[in-house]
Order: C-alpha cells, then structure tokens, then sequence
C-alpha cells in the first residue's frame, strides 16, 4: 500500500531500494510460514477441517501476497530499468497485494478475536467491540484498493493519504486491544499459588509475543507514511505485516504441545480451558480443560509433615506454608 510521491531526481535508495528490502524480508518470512505450516500438518494433523483449512488459506495468501509485490520490484527495476519515468507510475501488482495483505491480518484478528470471546466466558460487548474494529479495518481496507485502482501515480496517491493512515491506526488499536483483553482474562485465572501463578505469567508473556512484532511493524510504517510521505520507506514496513501476521497465527498453533508438556508437571492445581491457546480444542477427543500440576512438597520437612496429616482428596490440595488445612482446588473461569 505504497502512498509516497516518486519524483525524477529523488535518490533511489528510500524509494526502490526501501521496496526492495521489504521483499527480500517479505520472502525470508514467507520461508519461516511454510517451515511452520509442514510443522503445523506434522504435529497436528487431528486438528478440526476447518483450522487445517485457514492454515492453508493463509498460507496460499502469504504466497500470492509476495508474488506480487516480487512482480513490483521486477516491474520497476528490471522490465523499465531504463525509463525513469516510469517510477511515477502505479503497477496494478502494488495496489493489488494491499487486499492480500488485509484478509490476512483480518482471518488471524477473527481467530484471536474467538479466543477472547471464549476465554471471556463468552462476553459479547468485548467481543463485539473488537469485531467492530477488524469490520472497519477491513471496509477501509476494500475501500483504499478500489480507489488506488483508479489512480495513475504515486501523486495522486496522497489524496487518500487519511484513509492509509486510519488503515494502519486501525490495525495497531485491534493489536493492543486483543493483547490486552488477553492480559487481563488470563489474570483473572490466577490462584495465588506460587507455581500455577508463574505458569500464568508465562502464557500472559506468550500471549503478548504473538502480537508485538505486528503492532511494531504497523506504528513503524504509520510513523514514516506520516514523516517521509514522498518515499517508499513505508512500504517497506507493510510488505512485512501480513506475513507478520501468518506467522504469529502459526506459531500460536504449534506452540500448544511444548506448552502443555510444561503445565503436565507435578500436582493438579488449576483447570484452563484450551482457548488459552487457540480458540478452539487441539482436536475433537482432547478434553475440555488443561491442567496445570505443581509439586506442593518440595523439602524434607515438608514430606514429613505429609506423613502426619492425611493425604487431601480428589479435588482439594494441601497449601505451601506447611499447615494442616486441606484446601479446595480453585476453579478457572468456565467459558
């Protein structure tokens, strides 16, 4: 979605060159997604159809997206090396990667959007308040690709220079708003037992990863469309965004095994539902809930005081200060 103006005489190297850093970035990524989508079929291939499906829509996108913005760079530097006037031009394959670029960044927000809805015990007015924001995304997303097909150069470009922006803006708010109500749902699931509580911490740490380098990426292109309007550093920023985007989605899938391998150790403490991870289960015969266990006797003193008191029952666990008090395990939020 390129918005800069190309005049004759203007260095080369925030203009072509910025582009042609953005692809070559655009197909390092596009490398990690297809590595994480054979991981992907590998690991999980008991996953639902319809998760299998958007993997594999995502990924065709990622490819069409690069394809495209590949013929870009060929069009200006190598099929009109020696026309400079040319670089004023629009090329249909720059204009149209935009809307590849939005449907990806709006299937992954939709996926992370679910997993709100879920984790959030089904609250409609967050949910909505977010789906509201990817609709509008995406309007103005359509909107900015049917315009720019009608325009010839990058000059005419500026005239809808407001609608790049609220583009950008849009994206980076929906980022923060999902890492956000993630953050302050998984916060809710906290015990107050040291072990559990550290397990929680590092899925919050994980949830938040998977959503910073997107949110970078759009403020980084948002701040350079807005102080180098007249050059393509931008687009060397929103090359990078959807593929950004499929790669989170990816390794948010294949993260749920290494993950669930360290929340099966010690003693069962707490129950969290699988939305934590991916917004819908690994796969039909998984049960609802994972269980996070921790060892609760950790020195010989402790064992001994086992000894002395009877053991807790199915459903209770005995505190960490060494106290007799057998104590019910604490529920997570139901979905």
């Amino acid at each position: 979605m390129p918005s800069a103006t190309l005049e004759l005489g203007v260095p080369l190297h925030n203009t072509m060159g910025a582009m042609f850093i953005g692809v070559i970035i655009s197909a390092v990524l596009h490398g990690i997604t297809l590595v994480q989508a054979y991981y992907y079929f590998s690991m999980y291939h008991k996953d639902t159809w319809y998760m299998k499906t958007l993997v594999v829509i995502l990924v065709l996108f990622d490819a069409t997206h690069l394809a495209f913005i590949t013929h870009t760079i060929y069009h200006y530097l190598i099929t009109d090396y020696y026309d400079h006037k040319s670089l004023q031009y629009l090329v249909w394959s720059v204009l149209m990667e935009a809307l590849f670029t939005g449907l990806n960044g709006a299937f992954v927000q939709c996926f992370y959007t679910l997993r709100v809805w879920r984790l959030s015990n089904k609250n409609w007015l967050l949910t909505g308040f977010i789906l509201l924001l990817v609709v509008a995304n995406g309007c103005c997303g359509t909107a900015w690709v049917i315009i720019s097909m009608r325009l010839r150069t990058y000059q005419e470009l500026l005239d809808i220079t407001p609608l790049t922006n609220s583009i950008n803006a849009l994206s980076t708010t929906i980022d923060v708003v999902i890492a956000g109500s993630l953050v302050i749902l998984l916060h809710r699931v906290r015990t107050g037992f040291k072990k559990s509580d550290t397990m929680i911490n590092r899925l919050i740490i994980f949830v938040v990863n998977t959503g910073v380098l997107t949110s970078i990426c759009a403020i980084a292109a948002l701040i350079s469309l807005v102080v180098s309007p007249r050059t393509l550093i931008y687009a060397a920023f929103y090359f990078c965004i959807g593929r950004l985007y499929t790669n989170s989605f990816l390794a948010t899938l294949n993260a749920r095994k290494s993950i669930a391998d360290r929340i099966d150790e010690g003693h069962t403490l707490v129950s969290l539902p699988p939305s934590v991870l991916t917004g819908s289960s690994m796969h039909k015969s998984q049960p609802q809930n994972i269980s996070i266990r921790i060892d609760t006797c950790t020195t010989e003193e402790g064992l001994e005081g086992s000894q002395k008191s009877p053991a807790p029952r199915q459903g209770q666990v005995k505190p960490d200060d060494g106290s007799d008090e057998v104590l019910p395990i604490p529920k997570a939020h139901a979905l």
